[in-house]
């Protein structure tokens, strides 16, 4: 028995993470009949004895380990399930000049004729969410203009889901041997993009910027790809100066010329100025920061780092005012569904607890962001994530990407990171992995809110698995 390519996302997702919220996966992977899908990988482990993915209301959870060799999808005959296609079907929409052929696109995934109204309704959905009509679609001169009178910058959506959908399928190549699904998936791709070499082109420079830039986090380096993927063929960009090779830069010319030789391309010297610049924007070096907030993890009774002596002020009142009570955030109980994405700012409730009533689960926090971005997450984390006892902090790129063994010292990790997919962590222990996106939202009052739902949902989901794990049940193996 095999998995396809969608099943194998959700498997690798649950194994490494231990316990996922459901809505989170359906949302990420565009799974419409999660239950189907879960009995079918679950007959997949089961015949591969490796225990089974079990599932409550909200949540799917293992208690097993990570087994790379089961991640063997070899079937030929692809199952294009419709998060697939439409995965495609956007980068056609945001990156080809001209219109979707859905003859074509068809034709080049293999697919019978009777397919055509499956990629009809995918595209209609996906413009939907542009607030763009199919018959408009289908009658315009231009997509880029059609977009721009919807308010949309296309480049700027497509560089956005370029860098999502290649975060996404690429860390998942160099977690092992690749299958015929992800060969096929890359050779579409190359198709769409116009570019032959995009997992080579990556190896390169990542290579690069880890040796020679200050670039830490996967979002920023994985930004970086997606840029020179988008504009390297880019004639109408501006720069009023040229880089000048020399001993201090030789290394990059040599990574540039490799890229344009390995495309077949003529070398864009505008192109190369402004790539050079953005790689090498000043960047202060992160390992300062994080040995300090070690540091102060190791005082008794740390304050967080950079604390003012009003800040100092403010916690001090709060805690004589809350008698030795901790403060929790919750979703009120006036909220009919806890899963309501449109939750307002006033179903956010505080409320003081007495601090031996919640259990502080002792937690690695990974951090996975650039330095400027450190500080002032990881001071949000240590005040409003109070139900956890932060033994230390790591950023990821020192972190050992393989965890083969339990540890004594943290009953679970939290990776805080700026990227949707961070897919690197092979988790061979039972230690769960809790992962909190940093979100880009505008405004103050929306990137507060975003902060304290996440952290709720993360906080429900840690208690529900020490709660798995005190009335787990042994299981049969069948």
């Amino acid at each position: 028995m095999e998995i396809d390519f969608n099943e194998s996302d959700l498997l690798k997702e649950v194994l490494n993470f231990k316990i996922v919220s459901r809505k989170y996966l359906e949302e990420k992977y565009g799974f419409k009949k999660l239950d189907y899908t879960i009995e079918n990988v679950n007959d997949f482990l089961r015949e591969n004895n490796n225990g089974i993915i079990h599932k409550s209301k909200n949540y799917l959870y293992y208690f097993g380990k990570y087994d790379e060799k089961i991640f063997k999808v070899e079937d030929r005959s692809i199952n294009m399930k419709m998060s697939f296609r439409r995965e495609l079907i956007s980068l056609i929409l945001l990156f080809r000049k001209e219109k979707l052929n859905i003859y074509q696109f068809n034709k080049q995934i293999n697919r019978t004729q009777e397919n055509t109204r499956n990629i009809q309704n995918d595209l209609k959905q996906i413009l939907k969410n542009f607030n763009i009509k199919y018959s408009e679609y289908m009658k315009c001169e231009s997509v880029e203009k059609l977009f721009r009178e919807k308010n949309y910058n296309l480049k700027e959506l497509g560089e956005e889901y370029l860098k999502e959908a290649l975060s996404k399928r690429l860390e998942r190549i160099y977690l092992g041997r690749a299958t015929y699904q992800e060969n096929f998936y890359f050779k579409l791709l190359h198709r769409i993009l116009e570019m032959q070499n995009i997992k080579y082109i990556k190896k390169i420079l990542f290579s690069y910027i880890e040796e020679f830039t200050n670039i830490i986090s996967l979002d920023e380096k994985y930004a970086m790809l997606t840029y020179l993927i988008s504009n390297i063929k880019n004639s109408d960009i501006k720069s009023r100066f040229n880089v000048k090779r020399n001993t201090e830069n030789e290394e990059y010319f040599l990574m540039i010329e490799k890229i344009f030789k390995k495309e077949r391309l003529e070398v864009n010297f505008k192109f190369v100025t402004i790539f050079y610049k953005k790689l090498h924007k000043k960047r202060e070096n992160y390992k300062k920061i994080i040995n300090e907030i070690n540091n102060g993890l190791t005082l008794s009774g740390t304050k967080n780092v950079k604390d003012t002596d009003a800040d100092l002020e403010i916690r001090n009142i709060e805690k004589a005012n809350s008698q030795d009570k901790i403060k929790i955030y919750s979703i009120a109980e006036s909220s009919v569904n806890f899963e309501n994405e449109n939750l307002l700012n006033k179903q956010i409730v505080k409320q003081y607890v007495q601090q031996d009533k919640v259990p502080e689960i002792s937690t690695l926090v990974l951090i996975d962001l650039e330095e400027k971005d450190i500080l002032k997450n990881y001071n949000k984390i240590k005040k409003i994530f109070n139900f956890i006892n932060i033994v230390k902090v790591e950023h990821l790129t020192d972190f050992k990407k393989i965890i083969s063994k339990n540890s004594n010292d943290f009953e679970q990790i939290l990776l805080v990171s700026s990227s949707k997919f961070v897919n690197v962590i092979k988790n061979f222990s039972y230690t769960p992995i809790y992962q909190f996106e940093i979100e880009k939202e505008k405004g103050a009052l929306k990137n507060r809110v975003k902060f304290l739902k996440q952290m709720i949902y993360l906080r429900a989901m840690m208690l529900q698995y020490l709660e798995f794990k005190t009335d787990r049940r042994i299981f049969s193996r069948k």
